[in-house]
């Protein structure tokens, strides 16, 4: 009797996983839809269509129920595009092998949770690289090709990242202090995360993901935050920064053309000669901003509604 049921209860279980097995591969149907990959274990899910639909919070499912034919569709057509491509589980012996080589080659291997601490890596190709929870601190990665590398939760104390190409990478809650970004490749990658004094000058953020997306963060409302960083004469040009804090940074000469800075907090921060036409500054803490010499202040969305007083806010001549 006890055996049937055991094999009673692992039909079940099988059954039950069976049935909440989830369109996408279990990825959030409203992160998708927004541009993101978010994996679930689909515990919040919806019916939709005779489809089972999974999310990674109560918020991601009520926006897709909110116009679920929309979402289906934006969702399906991105992960079309991107879905992930399997990749290899590689040991910390045969990443150490990896690096030693001249032709290093981590692309498309899952190098999750492994050591690089102060380690060479400019050599290594490491495009569509899972480096979740790695350690990285220290390491050199100046100049290499981290294109769609995917970094949630690593370690990047330290690192140096200048010049290296994080093209449609995702950086999200990785643990950073004193990391170096200069003049990096960010287009259309998603970061997220508490950045500090972070350097991300000359850097290329055209098109990226660095604002607050309340419906689709798992472990809750998370936003970019870089207190003091430096930003000078990086392009944000169409970039999404919404919501984020960076106080006192510095945005001398960026250029943030039609980028959504919807309620960041600019409270301290220097943009002076930085161009902001056709950004969108609606709620904006604008608290002692310097912005001498600012380009298209007449252009700009949404500035009287910003908040706080700015310092030298005229059109530049």
């Amino acid at each position: 009797m006890k055996r049937v049921q055991m094999i009673f209860a692992a039909v079940m279980l099988l059954l039950s996983q069976w049935a909440y097995a989830g369109e996408f591969d279990d990825h959030c149907a409203t992160g998708l839809a927004g541009g993101m990959l978010i994996k679930t274990r689909c515990d919040i899910s919806t019916v939709f269509a005779d489809k089972t639909y999974c999310f990674a919070s109560q918020e991601s499912k009520q926006k897709f129920l909110d116009s679920p034919d929309e979402m289906v569709k934006k969702a399906a057509e991105f992960y079309a595009k991107n879905s992930e491509p399997v990749r290899e589980k590689i040991s910390q012996a045969d990443a150490l092998s990896q690096v030693k080589s001249k032709s290093c080659d981590l692309s498309n291997k899952d190098a999750g949770y492994l050591e690089f601490d102060g380690m060479d890596l400019r050599h290594c190709n490491m495009v569509n690289t899972s480096f979740f929870g790695a350690y990285l601190r220290g390491a050199n990665l100046s100049g290499a090709n981290l294109e769609r590398a995917y970094l949630n939760l690593a370690r990047l104390e330290n690192a140096d990242l200048s010049h290296a190409n994080l093209k449609d990478a995702i950086i999200f809650q990785a643990i950073f202090d004193k990391t170096n970004f200069k003049g990096a490749n960010l287009s259309n990658a998603r970061v997220i995360g508490t950045l500090g004094n972070v350097d991300m000058s000359e850097a290329n953020i055209a098109k990226g993901r660095f604002g607050l997306d309340i419906g689709n963060q798992p472990m809750g409302a998370m936003r970019f935050d870089a207190i003091g960083g430096n930003f000078s004469n990086t392009n944000f040009e169409g970039a999404d920064i919404n919501r984020n804090n960076v106080r006192f940074s510095n945005f001398r000469n960026a250029n943030l053309r039609n980028t959504n800075l919807f309620r960041a907090d600019f409270s301290k921060a220097d943009l002076t000669g930085a161009d902001i036409t056709g950004a969108d500054l609606n709620e904006a803490v604008l608290d002692g901003t310097i912005m001498t010499g600012v380009k298209g202040i007449e252009a700009i969305k949404g500035y009287d509604r910003s908040k706080g007083e700015c310092v030298d806010c005229k059109a530049a001549p």
